[in-house]
């Protein structure tokens, strides 16, 4: 009981001093606004702690997997294609992109002195994804996934050595994946009777 005493006089006297002194009043809000702003640079997720999802490089990978097995299934069932294997080069990843969720905080501080009067506002703004409560915790909102951008696709085809057949499938691979055709190179696939 003694040190709850003390410690509400010492806070009284902190109290009295800074309105007595503007310089120190103005520090002690600095230190505060700095020591809150640290600590929620150095707490995951601002202070809630979850992070944004991630996808996990195995999930990225085997999604990448499933996009070449479509393509070759589909490029496959073009008339004169033959056997079809697909490769897709990446220059990124896919990303989610969470909901974000800004705090705003705003202050005034009056200034009184000899003969003059200022007042200052202040006024911070923090982020933080935004989350929702689930039975197994915090999840975060994720508005929207980015996909990942295609650097180039390789098509080998038994069918390719037929002109008309290579612009089939390199129109399809245009229509399915949205890129342009400097991307796409089509092969002819050797057959097994060829010498490496």
């Amino acid at each position: 009981m003694a040190s709850e005493f003390d410690i509400g006089k010492a806070f009284s006297r902190l109290v009295g001093k800074m309105k007595k002194n503007k310089k120190l009043e103005l520090m002690v809000y600095g230190s505060l606004i700095a020591l809150g702003v640290l600590l929620f640079v150095l707490i995951p997720g601002g202070g809630n702690g979850t992070d944004p999802p991630k996808e996990t490089e195995h999930e990225q990978k085997q999604a990448e997997t499933e996009l070449e097995g479509r393509l070759e299934a589909v490029l496959s069932s073009i008339r004169g294609a033959g056997k079809v294997k697909v490769m897709i080069t990446y220059d990124t990843s896919s990303r989610l992109v969470p909901a974000m969720s800004t705090d705003v905080q705003s202050g005034t501080t009056e200034n009184r002195g000899t003969g003059s009067e200022s007042i200052t506002q202040t006024r911070t703004e923090s982020s933080r994804p935004a989350t929702v409560s689930t039975s197994g915790g915090a999840e975060t909102i994720v508005l929207t996934e980015i996909e990942p951008t295609i650097r180039g696709v390789i098509v080998i085809a038994e069918g390719a050595a037929d002109v008309s057949v290579r612009l089939k499938l390199q129109n399809a691979v245009i229509t399915v994946l949205g890129i342009t055709a400097e991307r796409i190179d089509v092969f002819e696939m050797k057959s097994n009777n060829e010498e490496e």
